[in-house]
């Protein structure tokens, strides 16, 4: 006799399959074919992971693998915003290394082959990229020649090295092993989607609360789609979490006082988010609202902090002082992509403050709604419209990340009001800094509203934001972790079914 709970995933399944159907007729390729089955299959693994007898840790781990293989392939090369920047970056930054081709004043060098992949490969997916990607992994031949590339200059102080780890050494082990480019280009991806998965897997297996909101963001259709690529925000969202997760060990840990391991992981991870991107620096400090309690004693708490801010400075100062004074100081004509103009300063901006803020309202009022959707990620790509996902396809996506929120049984655990508080302004410090650096670094003074910020943007900063938000006066009694991992799993078999079916049209 099947219950209440048995048809209700019988029904789920079977009408997620219709909607395989359904895309599938519209665009019946054996590469669609072959993506809408090993979604079927996860999508029914999920329904039926009751009687999986593996962790919850080892099912976190398994699908975040999973997704992220998915979507390194679902996108072709240089499909994914400004990956040919991050590409050419890490060719670079090898470059540089012993036994590199060196660098000249006008550029640097690369293979003939990669140069040509670069050349003759379309940003926006269409089913011809996928013909190309298909004999292009299969290919036995490649052009190890050597050539000049100067399409695109670097500085140490533009590219953020902390978080290009993972595909530098990709890309390093493709170049040394002479394979094609296809290859060589999916291996430094897949170095990307490694050090992402283990920073993720590891804050996942650490915090002792907020593992939901560490799912929530994770599997992001905009993270997944970041972290299978050369972007840069691939590690750095990787790192926030681990922060997020120590934050959460810092304030919840049960298992007595915070140990010598502890504050080296929150150094390390520290010296390694803090000069990617500075507006972040204010997650950091969160730690400083740490109870000296927790130490083993008060001088082990006082070093703590004391060496936090060092640490920070430290590798702010390192890796981002000529690039800020760079930022807050240009002024003439400065280049965006084909165009050229005068950006904003910040006298502009503190001067003007009637004008800066018609602007900033101007500018929430036009792109709002660009700003939460792209966080969620209903918009991947180039912005390519074909691929933009219809917004109701992303209130699944809402509604997890509001069961983040609640109290629940599995993670009964809040903040002190000031400490809340905290969080939240983390929050908005990344939120303002994102938005002044755009403001002033990409958009010109002839423009009336605020150009360049994205939704990723605030993704490393989100994880703060919702624990900040969290209340005890909306409580659910399921297992709210398990109910945001796989729905947001669910949601994604969803999206990516209908995101391979346009894309390889």
């Amino acid at each position: 006799m099947l219950n209440c709970k048995s048809l209700v995933r019988f029904a789920g399944c079977f009408c997620f399959i219709l909607f395989c159907l359904y895309w599938f007729m519209l665009n019946p390729r054996l590469i669609v074919l072959v993506t809408e089955a090993a979604l079927c299959l996860v999508f029914l693994l999920i329904f039926a992971n009751d009687s999986i007898r593996i962790s919850d840790n080892a099912k976190y781990l398994l699908l975040l693998l999973f997704f992220c293989l998915l979507m390194c392939f679902v996108f072709t090369p240089f499909s994914v915003p400004d990956e040919a920047h991050h590409f050419f970056s890490s060719y670079w930054l090898l470059d540089m290394l012993p036994g590199g081709h060196g660098v000249a004043s006008d550029g640097f060098y690369v293979r003939s082959s990669d140069y040509d992949l670069y050349r003759n490969t379309d940003p926006y997916i269409s089913g011809v990229n996928y013909n190309d990607l298909i004999k292009g992994l299969f290919s036995t031949t490649s052009n190890l020649k050597i050539e000049k590339f100067s399409e695109i200059s670097y500085t140490f102080g533009s590219e953020n090295i902390p978080a290009k780890i993972g595909s530098l050494v990709g890309l390093f082990l493709g170049l040394s092993l002479n394979l094609n480019s296809y290859l060589t280009f999916y291996l430094g991806r897949i170095g990307s989607i490694v050090v992402f998965v283990a920073c993720s897997f590891f804050a996942f297996k650490t915090a002792p609360k907020g593992k939901c909101i560490i799912a929530f963001v994770s599997f992001l259709p905009m993270t997944l789609h970041l972290a299978a690529s050369y972007s840069y925000d691939s590690g750095i969202i990787g790192y926030s979490l681990i922060v997020f997760s120590l934050l959460m060990k810092g304030f919840f840990s049960s298992d007595g006082h915070l140990d010598s391991r502890f504050i080296a992981l929150v150094f390390l991870f520290s010296a390694l988010l803090a000069p990617c991107k500075v507006i972040y620096s204010g997650i950091i400090c969160l730690f400083l609202l740490i109870p000296l309690s927790k130490f083993k004693s008060k001088r082990d708490g006082k070093f703590f902090k004391i060496g936090l801010v060092f640490v920070m400075l430290t590798s702010v100062i390192l890796f981002r002082t000529a690039s800020i004074a760079n930022l807050t100081a240009q002024s003439g004509q400065s280049v965006r992509g084909l165009e050229t103009g005068t950006f904003y300063t910040l006298s502009d901006i503190i001067f003007h403050p009637c004008h800066s803020f018609k602007m900033l309202m101007a500018t929430f009022d036009s792109l709002g709604d660009f700003y939460w959707l792209t966080t969620l990620g209903y918009s991947l790509g180039w912005f390519q419209k074909s691929l933009i996902m219809p917004t109701f396809l992303m209130l699944p996506y809402l509604f997890f990340g509001f069961m983040c929120l609640v109290g629940s049984a599995s993670d009964d655990c809040y903040l002190a009001p000031k400490v809340a508080v905290a969080f939240v302004v983390a929050f908005l410090v990344a939120f303002a800094g994102a938005f002044v650096s755009m403001w002033i670094g990409w958009t010109f003074n002839t423009e009336e509203l605020i150009m360049g910020v994205q939704g990723r943007y605030f993704l490393p900063a989100l994880p703060v934001l919702m624990f900040g938000l969290r209340t005890a006066k909306v409580r659910c009694e399921a297992n709210v972790c398990n109910l945001v991992l796989y729905g947001t799993c669910l949601a994604n078999c969803i999206y990516i079914v209908r995101l391979i079916s346009i894309a390889a049209l």
